[in-house]
């Protein structure tokens, strides 16, 4: 678990992200990324491109499912 600092940044906050995650996630600056709510109160961070390509699978699956 990666521990995060809460820190001020022009009128609102912000953090710094530690390189490990920053490798994981594939991202660079400039990138955007997602914090999604999971339904037992915790939260996900994912790389917007990892997270489309995850709905695209499920359409995908969705699409062949019809198919059938």
């Amino acid at each position: 678990m990666a521990e995060l600092k809460i820190q001020v940044v022009g009128e609102g906050l912000g953090l710094t992200l530690p390189r490990e995650v920053i490798d994981q996630l594939h991202i660079q600056a400039g990138d955007s990324i997602s914090l999604e709510k999971l339904p037992h109160g915790s939260y996900r961070l994912a790389n917007l491109d990892d997270k489309l390509s995850e709905q695209m699978v499920l359409i995908e699956g969705y699409m062949h499912e019809e198919d059938a």
